[in-house]
């Protein structure tokens, strides 16, 4: 039985950073899912003790916010523009992209809304505006935001979640531009 290296390393061994953890917290959670996550199998990566783990990240969930951190980063970078549609489509765009490439992240933001971060409040807001912009009408902007946000959750989501190929194909981010395209084009 190979023995196991007990609390941090020392200087000559293997250094453990916060960003490497995460990293391969991601790598899991993108291949195995919530359930998968787990500090015995991180700590296995490294070979080390979960608590030599939990010193550099925190605790599971804390794991968990950092990754909602990495993977939501840029969300709202974009080239400014005045068109309020074409902002309203990148931002959803940019979002969509998030969830192909880690919908895992996403289903846990969706079940636990303590992850929502300033960076998606700030887009939620930013769509809002711009949707209000374009009805001119708050009340009726605010709907008209929720109705495309939801949109974006529902086909990110179904189309990161696929398997195989539907009776229309494999779904794609252009797909997703011209069902947003049609909304948009409606307003």
């Amino acid at each position: 039985m190979a023995s196991k290296v007990l609390g941090r390393p020392t200087n000559d061994k293997l250094i453990l950073s916060k960003d490497d953890i995460l990293k391969e917290a991601l790598k899991i959670l993108d291949e195995q899912g919530e359930s998968g996550l787990s500090f015995r199998k991180l700590a296995k990566a490294f070979n080390v003790t979960a608590m030599a783990l939990k010193h550099h990240v925190g605790s599971r969930q804390d794991i968990i916010k950092s990754l909602v951190e990495i993977v939501y980063k840029n969300v709202n970078e974009i080239t400014i523009t005045s068109n309020s549609k074409d902002t309203i489509r990148t931002l959803l765009g940019n979002y969509c992209k998030c969830v192909f490439r880690h919908p895992n992240v996403s289903r846990l933001l969706l079940t636990d809304h303590s992850l929502i971060n300033k960076e998606l409040i700030d887009l939620t807001n930013s769509i809002r505006t711009h949707a209000i912009s374009l009805v001119n009408d708050e009340t009726e902007g605010i709907l008209f935001a929720d109705v495309i946000v939801d949109y974006t959750h529902g086909f990110a989501l179904a189309a990161a979640s696929q398997n195989e190929k539907t009776d229309l194909g494999v779904l794609t981010i252009n797909d997703f531009y011209k069902g947003i395209d049609w909304i948009l084009a409606r307003v």
